[in-house]
């Protein structure tokens, strides 16, 4: 199927197909990567003409190969980068979806499936824009990044490409990963992140033997009630730029203990995710982690040992009146509405950027509650909205 002779709609529509069904899940969520998916991507590029695309492939933890795809067109001195990141999270509960996760299924302006909103969107984006791509109009060059590693910590995606000077201080960059329905929201600031993982230890004994053992399962229970009230007492400060104005601590995953009920539990396991607002320096939480452990310790018999998964501090905000954000509030100026300078809880790539000191937005018009969900799905009508928002930037 020639790509370049669709109408717009079947264009996303078609790739979609392509992409989707080929699994990018990481390896540390029980997945292979993103190469298979970034030699799809590869191929839709050469298909539409532009094979001068680098490929940056590096090898994690595991041994995997983790694949990101950066293109460049045009020789301006600066660039618009459009940075999308092409792993995605599991499916989840195959029972909650109403439709296969790994598969398109088209309805109206709805394609659904796992990572259609969350990145595909941007992908799709990225690609129609090259589907109409005038070079001899260019104002900036474009450029677009295929990233991995995005969903658990990017350390083998935008980390890594950010030490190869691909990207420059005074060009602008755009991560379409999150955004409102009406497009109308700028995204210049991020909270800090903080993953954690809780082991309890104790000592796992016969359950009508419970004086010889150590319940890690209570105690790890009564734990984490501790240190969710202590985080939420302690950093309660409120920012409104915030679409939820205050720092988040919740309990999520738990790892599998025993198989029967009747042991007691010697070995528990599980993780808090943190968004904390960027007024608390993430050295002073855990600080306070660690004091609350001495001091649970002081009373219980089991023991606690803390590791964590994710630690990043949030850098400084995008500047309002940075070139990237300027000239986007200037292009939506033509829609409906008035566009809002926003900070968000979730972690982007545009976080690595702006350690940098590079002025990086987080931007779209998008589905705000369907990522990561059940029958997640993007709208292609929000996709050629943004087409049209871009192109007047680059153009």
């Amino acid at each position: 199927m020639d790509l370049l002779n669709l109408d717009d709609k079947d264009f996303i529509v078609e790739v979609a197909r392509r992409i989707i069904p080929v699994k990018s899940i990481s390896p540390a969520s029980g997945g292979s990567g993103e190469g298979e998916r970034a030699l799809v991507i590869q191929g839709i590029l050469k298909e539409m003409g532009f094979p001068d695309f680098q490929v940056y492939s590096v090898e994690d933890d595991r041994g995997v190969s983790r694949v990101s795809t950066v293109l460049r067109v045009g020789n301006k001195e600066k660039t618009v980068w459009l940075v999308s990141h092409t792993d995605t999270v599991p499916e989840g509960d195959l029972k909650l979806w109403s439709k296969p996760p790994f598969e398109v299924t088209v309805d109206g302006n709805r394609i659904y499936g796992r990572g259609t909103s969350d990145d595909g969107q941007a992908i799709f984006l990225s690609l129609l824009l090259l589907k109409h791509l005038r070079r001899d109009a260019l104002k900036y060059n474009l450029g677009l990044a295929f990233v991995a590693d995005e969903e658990v910590g990017s350390k083998y995606g935008i980390q890594y490409l950010l030490e190869q000077n691909i990207f420059r201080q005074e060009d602008l960059i755009y991560v379409p990963d999150s955004g409102v329905e009406d497009g109308m929201e700028i995204e210049t600031a991020e909270k800090s992140i903080l993953w954690i993982q809780f082991t309890v230890k104790g000592k796992q004994y016969h359950a009508s033997l419970p004086q010889n053992a150590i319940n890690a399962c209570r105690d790890g229970m009564e734990f984490i009630l501790k240190i969710d009230r202590m985080l939420h007492e302690k950093y309660s400060a409120r920012d409104d730029i915030f679409n939820y104005p205050y720092s988040t601590f919740e309990p999520t995953k738990h790892l599998k203990n025993v198989d029967n009920i009747n042991t007691i539990p010697g070995l528990e396991v599980f993780y808090m995710d943190c968004r904390i607002l960027p007024q608390y320096d993430l050295d002073n939480v855990v600080d306070d982690i660690q004091m609350e452990i001495s001091e649970f310790e002081q009373t219980h018999k089991s023991r606690i040992s803390v590791e964590f998964v994710q630690r990043e501090q949030a850098p400084f905000p995008t500047p309002t009146d940075a070139e990237a954000v300027r000239v986007l509030m200037e292009a939506l100026s033509r829609r409906t509405g008035v566009p809002r300078v926003v900070g968000i809880g979730g972690g982007t790539c545009a976080a690595f950027f702006r350690r940098k000191g590079m002025n990086a937005v987080v931007w779209s018009t998008t589905m705000p509650d369907v990522a990561h969900q059940a029958d997640e799905y993007c709208v292609t009508d929000h996709i050629l909205m943004d087409r049209e928002t871009i192109e007047q930037i680059i153009y």
